[in-house]
């Protein structure tokens, strides 16, 4: 445990002025008074926050309304709601499990029933909508109030909390999304593909294309692939566009660019391989685990799936290293950036203590918080540079991908907050351009139009 300086002056060897016995009985007594306070509902603010003054009373209860952090029966939930309490006696944390159901979610803040603390993700679109709804509050007069220091996340994922000016919430669960490939080096080595270092000029989408053929037309032989992705999810749509320098939607989220030229030359390297190199292992086209059986030779994974790798791999059987994409001009790795909040709530929607939901927000996205809603929560809460010296996170393979925490790119917004429809039709009408059902023009066309048709829909 870390001394404070007078301690540190005894450990020097410095004296300490004998205390009196009216000082002591003092002391007593001002240590009573503030256990006496603590129970009756004051409380004080942490070293860290210093400055920031007494909190209110603290309530008796604080509901805490979640779908997260439910592995293992649980244990990461009571385990925050045990260091609440620790730290506010007078407290219990009611919890109101939740399932990722966001309409009933909204539905229980219409009704007011929700609790004080809750979260509603940007990576699902909801978070744009709660703000617009006032479900949720900002919290930047407690950042100012605290002194409280968003640097201790990744900047990305601060960054991914704020919207018209305002910052709504604390990172929980994150990640860099589909931004890099695991390929099977011992099949690789079998077709005498060699992968260039990631730091390299000559790791260019070019090369990754000619790797995926090599390796698919060896593997063919066995039934096998060269490459699966994650098309034509909304995420690899965006994530290949801009492996091209471009994106899948204007800045100012209004209009689809999958027919202009750096987006376009995106997809057809995609339809390519898929149709004319016949090395992708499209949907349908394979049972079961390719990579994981050996006939695959790369996938598209991220971060957060480099883990369900290994978990899949137990045996270790499987020989694989991990890789990022090519950097675009601009020396950025394509990524798009997935993450979550944690809210303070508004008394309409149900909250009662919001002093106290941002000290239980604070707490959830500390060091401790965010470490094991990894190692126990079973989220992928990848969001502070210091949880990365833990043991959990030294797989070689998983250190590939950091470099995309410093600048990983963020999503652009449908101007009209209809994500989860734009996502849901990129994903739908995607699919029969990928499986090669349709040409490329004609295809890209079509799914183009029908993304355009959502985006112009009235704002919700």
């Amino acid at each position: 445990m870390a001394r404070t300086p007078i301690d540190s002056l005894g450990g020097c060897g410095v004296r300490r002025p004998e205390r009196t016995r009216r000082a002591a009985l003092a002391a007593l007594a001002s240590a009573a008074a503030g256990r006496a306070l603590a129970a009756c509902g004051s409380a004080t603010r942490d070293a860290g926050n210093a400055g920031a003054g007494p909190l209110p009373a603290a309530p008796e209860t604080l509901v805490w309304s979640t779908f997260r952090g439910g592995a293992e029966g649980g244990r990461w939930r009571e385990m925050q709601m045990q260091r609440f309490t620790a730290r506010f006696p007078r407290t219990k944390v009611d919890l109101q499990v939740l399932t990722q159901d966001y309409p009933k979610q909204f539905a229980l803040a219409a009704a007011g029933t929700l609790g004080d603390v809750y979260a509603w993700d940007p990576s699902h679109w909801v978070f744009y909508d709660a703000i617009n709804k006032r479900v949720i509050r900002p919290i930047d007069e407690y950042l100012k109030r605290d002194k409280y220091d968003l640097g201790q996340f990744y900047k990305v994922f601060a960054e991914y909390q704020k919207w018209d000016g305002k910052t709504w919430g604390l990172p929980s669960w994150g990640w860099t999304g589909h931004d890099g490939l695991l390929y099977n080096t011992e099949l690789a080595q079998a077709a005498g593909v060699t992968f260039p270092p990631q730091t390299v000029p000559d790791w260019t989408m070019s090369k990754l294309y000619e790797l995926a053929v090599k390796l698919g037309k060896f593997a063919e032989r066995t039934g096998g692939f060269g490459l699966t992705t994650t098309m034509p999810s909304a995420i690899a749509v965006t994530i290949f566009a801009r492996a091209f320098n471009g994106d899948n939607l204007s800045p100012d989220g209004k209009k689809s660019t999958l027919l202009d030229p750096a987006p376009k030359e995106a997809m057809k390297w995609v339809y390519d391989l898929a149709t004319r190199e016949k090395v992708v292992a499209l949907p349908g086209a394979y049972q079961g685990d390719p990579l994981l059986s050996g006939t695959l030779g790369m996938e598209q994974a991220g971060s957060l799936s480099l883990f369900n790798r290994n978990k899949a791999n137990k045996d270790g059987l499987l020989k694989f290293k991990a890789t990022l994409f090519p950097k675009r001009k601009d020396g950025k790795r394509p990524s798009q950036l997935r993450g979550g909040t944690w809210n303070v709530g508004v008394p309409s929607a149900g909250a009662k203590s919001p002093d106290y939901a941002w000290e239980f927000i604070k707490l959830l996205t500390d060091r401790e918080g965010a470490l094991t809603l990894n190692t126990i929560g079973g989220e992928g809460a990848l969001v502070r540079p210091d949880i990365m010296t833990d043991p959990y996170f030294q797989d070689p393979n998983f250190r590939v991908y950091l470099e995309n925490f410093d600048n990983a790119m963020l999503h652009v917004v449908p101007a009209n907050f209809r994500g989860q429809e734009f996502e849901s039709t990129v994903n739908a009408e995607g699919l029969p351009w990928y499986k090669g059902e349709v040409g490329f023009e004609d295809g890209l066309k079509t799914w183009h139009d029908a993304v355009q048709r959502v985006l112009d829909q009235p704002q919700v």
